[in-house]
């Protein structure tokens, strides 16, 4: 990248008037494959760079994003954002983060990104994805559709602050992953899908993604409500991590700060079964979300978020710092781990008993200041450690403070590719409505 961009727009922000200001030149380059029933249906490459400015002026905190690069469209770009956030209302808490937390170097190689990925023909990226494919043609008589679908992304940023941070990352990521489509039972269409994704384009596994698709579909033929009541819930992995987002969401500073969060004045309490252990490790290499500094360019660190269920940090930045009044930590997640349990999900499934193994959320919402929620689910009643019966229709309700305290079961069949190694959970005692 062209480094000298966001030298020339800081200089720029400084000569209009602002006290401080950050700049982020970022680049991204991706790649969207889509083969459909055998026929390639899109086919991208695109290259996009930008740049991201956070501007203060007299308490003021503005943010603005262009791709107009050229001097002679940036600079009446600049200007104009320096005048718009004048009319801003001031803010005190709008300020840079101490220089003192910057991150100064010295930390690890993360090999997180694959230079040669936009080098590889696409014409080889198509071949990938259409043998995937293809892997499925005359496979089953019910198969109604399939589609493939190859991704990859190189991520590339610069940032610049004026109180003395200078730092660069990158990141990379490709996945491949096949949907299937197939006819069901009473003109129900039920649909599943499978993928892989790596960091280095390489090392993509090719073989097992469309034939788990296809079998994870065909097992939902049949799917319907079942009765009503409380059901162990054993949580597939793959969901895992989408009933896990409302207690992080709780320890944001904003939420905090707004008195939205069901987990405010809970630092250091009891909140969560024992069984939830989970860190946030950004500086383990090659794993992705992997990074030396977050976006303000403070240095990250392996942070415990639970242990044993007692919450031990929240994610505050500097501007909800000021606003609470406590020190601040940092701004989100990079790349969380669940501490894992013993069994591997078929070892959840035998201890479980009776429950409903839930492998979709279909929409639903949790509130935010009570941590009420309702999604709609489905996946599959196990008895005796089997699956029995595909199940949709039904609706899980509760509280999520509730149901973590119920967790009571954890896995060790986390996706070690994943930015987020949640496994499969088992939770007692969950509210199922069905019939």
């Amino acid at each position: 990248m062209k480094t000298e961009i966001a030298d020339r727009a800081l200089e720029m922000a400084l000569r209009c008037g602002c006290q401080d200001v950050k700049v982020v030149l970022m680049q991204n380059q991706e790649t969207t494959i889509q083969i459909q029933n055998g026929r390639t249906e899109r086919m991208q490459q695109a290259t996009a760079t930008s740049l991201a400015f956070n501007l203060f002026i007299e308490g003021r905190d503005g943010f603005f994003y262009t791709n107009k690069l050229d001097e002679q469209e940036l600079a009446p770009f600049i200007r104009q954002a320096v005048e718009t956030t004048r009319l801003l209302e001031p803010d005190d808490s709008r300020t840079l983060a101490d220089a003192s937390r910057y991150y100064r170097g010295g930390g690890p190689d993360l090999q997180n990104f694959d230079p040669e990925m936009n080098c590889i023909d696409p014409a080889e990226k198509r071949a990938l994805a259409e043998r995937n494919n293809a892997r499925l043609a005359g496979r089953d008589k019910r198969i109604i559709s399939t589609e493939t679908q190859y991704r990859d992304r190189q991520h590339e940023a610069y940032y610049l602050i004026s109180n003395g941070f200078r730092g660069s990352e990158q990141s990379s990521y490709c996945m491949l992953s096949t949907i299937v489509t197939v006819e069901g039972q009473d003109g129900q269409h039920p649909m599943d899908g499978w993928g892989n994704t790596r960091i280095f384009y390489h090392d993509l596994p090719e073989e097992g993604v469309a034939e788990v698709a296809l079998e994870r579909t065909l097992r939902k033929i049949g799917q319907r409500p079942i009765c009503s009541g409380s059901y162990t819930m054993i949580l597939e992995s793959p969901v895992a991590g989408s009933l896990l987002q409302p207690l992080l969401n709780a320890m944001g500073g904003q939420a905090l700060q707004q008195r939205t969060s069901f987990l405010a004045d809970s630092l250091g309490r009891q909140v969560a079964s024992p069984q939830l252990s989970l860190v946030d490790d950004p500086l383990i290499p090659g794993t992705r979300g992997a990074s030396l500094f977050d976006y303000d360019g403070v240095a990250t660190r392996r942070r415990q978020l639970f242990e044993r269920g007692r919450l031990c940090t929240y994610f505050i930045d500097t501007p909800c710092s000021r606003k609470l009044g406590i020190p601040p930590t940092t701004q989100g997640i990079h790349h969380l781990i669940m501490e894992p349990g013993e069994h591997t999900l078929e070892g959840l499934m035998q201890q479980a008993g009776r429950a409903i193994m839930v492998t979709d959320l279909n929409g639903g919402n949790c509130d935010p200041a009570t941590g009420r929620f309702s999604y709609g689910i489905e996946g599959f009643l196990i008895e005796g450690g089997k699956i029995v019966q595909p199940v949709s229709g039904m609706n899980i309700t509760g509280d999520m403070l509730t149901l973590w305290q119920s967790l009571v079961a954890v896995g060790n069949d986390a996706d070690p590719w994943e930015t987020e190694l949640i496994p499969s959970l088992t939770f007692s005692n969950v509210s199922f409505s069905g019939i």
